[in-house]
């Protein structure tokens, strides 16, 4: 556990605070996701949108720093009934098992988001302090959406910088005689076995 907690301790925080994707960036998300986005709608003021908000979400699915995993577990146990005293040991533990959980899941969204669960057949799920295993089922579904929305923000700008495939040039008179002779000479041919079929007959 001591080389868990200076793992995370040696991890670097984020500097700056992410946000979820919303307005138009969602929207171009859902649009690449279902198949209706065009090129033409990646304007250049969407496309330094889509970066920014690209490289806030790159961010914050950088792991956390132990202290940052630390300080969000204290702040939780302000809010429940039943918390320990959220030493280096018990923090350790959680920082091990939410492991794959990435900085921008541990927000104090997050923290909200637990204490306002539910009841679970009758008892008080949000009110009360959580096992790691049941912490890290929480915060998955937060950290799959920052997932997602990297994911959906690479594949639009893939498409922009994606090059254009050259425009089809007119044919110039040489090609255009060659066409109309293959055209003529295939005329014929049809012709003449058409000949040939009626004499048969």
């Amino acid at each position: 556990m001591a080389e868990i907690a200076k793992t995370h301790r040696g991890t670097v925080a984020k500097t700056v605070a992410y946000a979820p994707a919303s307005g138009d960036l969602r929207a171009l998300i859902a649009a690449k996701r279902e198949g209706y986005l065009w090129r033409s709608d990646l304007t250049p003021d969407r496309l330094v949108a889509v970066r920014r908000q690209l490289a806030m979400a790159e961010a914050a699915l950088m792991p956390p720093p132990f202290e940052g995993i630390k300080t969000w577990l204290a702040k939780l146990a302000t809010l429940v009934s039943n918390a320990p005293v959220p030493s280096g040991e018990i923090c350790a533990v959680f920082a091990e098992v939410c492991a794959d959980i990435p900085d921008g899941a541990w927000t104090p969204e997050t923290r909200i988001a637990w204490t306002r669960q539910a009841d679970r057949n009758g008892y008080p799920v949000g009110s009360r302090w959580p096992a790691p295993g049941e912490l890290y089922a929480h915060l998955r579904p937060f950290a799959e959406q920052i997932r997602a929305e990297v994911a959906g923000l690479r594949e639009i700008l893939a498409m922009a910088e994606k090059p254009r495939e050259p425009g089809r040039k007119r044919p110039d008179r040489a090609e255009l005689a060659r066409a109309g002779a293959l055209a003529d000479a295939v005329i014929r041919e049809l012709r003449a076995t058409s000949v040939e079929t009626e004499r048969r007959r």
